[in-house]
């Protein structure tokens, strides 16, 4: 049988007692890499009417989604199942097989189309998408401006830049180095980079808070900001350029795999710490963000998509999780890919030391594969978007690991 199969070192047994498993989530949710248009996945009018109806789905290799004869989205099921559809023209049976997609039937009933349309039974079979904090990408657009704001600030006033095992941006701030670590924060980085390819606020007028559209909600906000917006200074660009990243500063920047690297830790820090970042996910919560609706990548349908597999005209993005993990993160308190944290002590039982560990080796990185059986079709996750979305993952575990085996700050002073 087809199987998109997702595992992780540490439930590897309980996921093989199923001999394999579908990219799951937990609720809905979404991902990046999907834009507007009309019945299909990719649809996205309103991004408050989005949610409840993401599904895990059968994708082609740059992301996009693969329609059935009737047109429809194809998910993917959790379960071995059946169940007999009425139609006008006589009776039909849907199957369904775990780990595989399944069609979704369009009919006549009592003379009218219902067209790519889950039963109730069927709603069962389907995986949800969790968006998690992701969920921030739903707020107003002065929340995020605001959290763009924050971070910027924070490097108009750093003397130095570096970055964390994990690839956050870390700033030495009046003799102390911080990481951007708000949620928040890194989504806004996250969508200005994808979006506009730089950090340059071009414009620079007050930010006008305020709540959702009419008719959505409460109000929210506290009135009308008197300040312009700051702007990235060129100090900090040029100390951005230490790290490699001064072309964030230029407007006319292309995102190059450089940067999609960082900009994939950027998603791992505004996601929950626990988990795992997924396909669907990224794909969908770029439609949320408006980054999919500014990429030249097409749908059948006329969707378009954020083109990993070739951004803004350069090259194919591709991950290397070895050089990333094994030399190219740095660490001030150990060799490069090594990280400080708290370990068992091999000596005394239930106690734990801070020690230097190796990055690989030690942070239980998840390893995807996806193979459909039924339609033939299986993908690897190096290049193009299921690439991006192995970076964003591998963020993620190493965030989970620092996180819970951090070094106290009073063990740093020893």
């Amino acid at each position: 049988m087809f199987k998109k199969v997702l595992v992780t070192v540490l439930v590897l047994t309980l996921m093989l007692t199923t001999a394999s498993l579908t990219v799951a989530a937990k609720g809905p949710g979404g991902g990046g890499g999907g834009g507007g248009g009309g019945g299909g996945e990719g649809d996205i009018p309103d991004t408050g009417e989005l949610y409840g109806d993401l599904y895990v789905i059968l994708r082609d290799e740059q992301g996009r989604p693969m329609f059935d004869d009737f047109g429809c989205i194809q998910p993917i099921s959790t379960v071995d199942a059946s169940v007999v559809v009425e139609t006008d023209d006589g009776p039909i049976t849907v199957e369904a097989f775990a780990g595989e997609p399944f069609s979704i039937p369009t009919y006549y009933l009592d003379g009218d189309l219902v067209e790519c349309e889950l039963t109730e039974e069927m709603a069962t079979w389907v995986q949800t998408v969790d968006f998690g904090r992701l969920n921030l990408g739903r707020a107003p657009d002065a929340v995020i401006a605001h959290a763009l704001d924050e971070a910027i600030n924070k490097m108009n006033a750093a003397t130095a830049f570096d970055l964390d095992p994990a690839g956050r941006i870390m700033m030495l701030i009046d003799g102390e180095w911080f990481t951007i670590d708000a949620p928040a924060e890194n989504l806004a980085l996250y969508i200005k980079m994808m979006k506009d390819g730089h950090w340059i606020t071009t414009v620079t007028d007050p930010i006008t808070m305020g709540g959702p559209p009419e008719g959505k909600g409460p109000p929210e906000g506290d009135g009308p900001s008197e300040e312009d917006r700051p702007v990235l200074s060129d100090g900090a660009i040029a100390l951005l350029g230490t790290i490699g990243y001064d072309n964030l500063g230029d407007v006319t920047n292309v995102l190059n795999n450089h940067d999609l690297l960082l900009a994939a830790s950027l998603l791992a820090g505004a996601s929950d710490k626990t988990g795992i970042i997924t396909l669907d996910e990224v794909i969908y919560i770029n439609s949320v963000y408006g980054i999919n609706q500014l990429g030249d990548l097409v749908d059948t349908k006329g969707t378009t998509y954020f083109n990993f597999s070739d951004p803004n005209g350069g090259l194919p993005y591709v991950q290397n999780h070895d050089d990333t993990y094994g030399t190219g993160r740095v660490s001030g308190d150990c060799d490069d890919g090594w990280i400080y944290v708290l370990q068992p002590d091999e000596v005394e039982p239930n106690h734990y030391v801070p020690i230097c560990v190796p990055i690989l080796g030690t942070v239980q990185f998840t390893e995807f594969s996806e193979s459909y059986a039924t339609v033939g079709l299986e993908y690897d996750y190096i290049d193009d978007v299921r690439g991006f979305t192995k970076s964003a993952d591998d963020a993620l575990q190493v965030l989970e690991f620092i996180h819970n085996y951090k070094v106290p700050e009073d063990l740093y002073a020893e």
